[in-house]
């Protein structure tokens, strides 16, 4: 030890540049970090640096270390979320249900930003958005009634599809829910009714009807959400005993509903499902008979073919979602696996969860994040 010398302090480092090396922080270390000093605490708080952070390590983040999140709903009606994770050669590494979410037996979508989309499976009004990494919960105010819709002993809503992401142009997160309404005890359909939450104003908006009948599948709850427009697969009921197939979007921006056809893939298809493939919209089909695998891309208005792949030495498939490169995941066989399947190798690999009474709603990717759900 040095005796009748003063030991200088280096002076810290400047506080733009501190923000810049903890912008590139994964989420557990950063919520740590927070204890390390006040003005540590304002930086990681403040909405700059969530927006920063955002678009340096959430947006930059490698995919071969994220957590798959699975969703299964069982044969009682319960709901359980699994987490994959899956390394370079797509090993699963450890799953297990997450039982501590917030409002039980809900149906979770996402992920938008780190956000859960929450849905009550038997209570529609109960909605929420949830960030699991902050423990943040927003408790959504109840739908709306469609305007002069007569007495509910008369109609009742029986079916909807929804979504939910992030308006890049007002800096807001939004929900989009379609619902159809019926007659009580009737045959008679009505045009579904479009219905948009705003996290900004913390309220509901009826959009208006959408100009056709649509018959939206049950299967297309998980919405594909792709540079800031909304996707669901659905058909068009012309008044005869066949639907026209077509992809009902909306953008959040610009608040635009359209409907697209679908690419002339080959029929009967066993299964239909809306992917995204290399950054652009994709269409899964399986034909019902051949048992060969059509994946399509949408590309400035195009639908363009970008294989067709054998899968009758596989067992019965059905395809759930596109993972990196040439990789898909699948449900594969009689008792349904869940499997990684590369369309060029051809090779299979088991992912290591046993279904048995589980079946599959949807699979997401889900990264933390420190994103807010308070405004102002």
């Amino acid at each position: 030890m040095l005796k009748g010398k003063a030991i200088k302090i280096e002076d810290p480092l400047p506080e733009d540049l501190i923000t810049e090396i903890l912008s590139w922080l994964p989420v557990k270390a950063l919520l740590q970090f927070k204890c390390v000093c006040k003005s540590w605490y304002a930086i990681i708080i403040s909405q700059a640096f969530i927006s920063k952070h955002l678009n340096n390590y959430y947006d930059n983040y490698d995919d071969s270390d994220t957590f798959f999140a699975q969703y299964f709903v069982t044969k009682l009606g319960e709901l359980a979320l699994y987490e994959f994770l899956v390394d370079e050669t797509s090993t699963i590494l450890s799953y297990e249900e997450l039982r501590d979410r917030p409002i039980y037996n809900s149906f979770i979508c996402g992920t938008c930003n780190g956000i859960f989309y929450l849905d009550r499976y038997s209570y529609r009004d109960h909605r929420a958005l949830w960030n699991p990494a902050t423990n943040e919960l927003k408790t959504l105010p109840p739908l709306i009634r469609k305007p002069n819709l007569p007495s509910l002993s008369f109609y009742a809503g029986v079916k909807e599809v929804f979504g939910f992401g992030f308006d890049r142009v007002t800096k807001d997160y939004k929900v989009v829910v379609i619902k159809s309404w019926s007659k009580t005890n009737s045959k008679i359909r009505y045009p579904l009714s479009v219905f948009v939450y705003s996290l900004s104003t913390d309220s509901w908006r009826y959009w208006g009807d959408l100009p056709q009948n649509y018959k939206l599948l049950c299967n297309n709850k998980c919405y594909i959400c792709l540079n800031g427009v909304f996707y669901w697969l659905g058909s068009d009921y012309s008044g005869g005993k066949t639907y026209d197939e077509a992809i009902i979007s909306f953008d959040m921006a610009t608040d635009l509903i359209q409907d697209m056809q679908l690419p002339d893939y080959d029929k009967p298809a066993r299964e239909t499902v809306l992917s995204v493939y290399h950054d652009s919209l994709a269409l899964l089909t399986v034909h019902d008979i051949k048992d060969f695998l059509e994946i399509w891309t949408l590309k400035e208005g195009c639908w363009t073919k970008q294989f067709t792949v054998g899968t009758g030495s596989y067992g019965r498939i059905s395809p759930i979602a596109h993972w990196k490169n040439s990789k898909f995941i699948f449900e594969c066989g009689p008792c349904k696996k869940l499997t990684l399947f590369d369309i060029i190798t051809k090779e299979i690999t088991d992912l290591g969860y046993i279904k048995d009474i589980h079946s599959c709603e949807g699979i997401f990717v889900y990264r933390g994040s420190l994103a807010s759900l308070i405004q102002g």
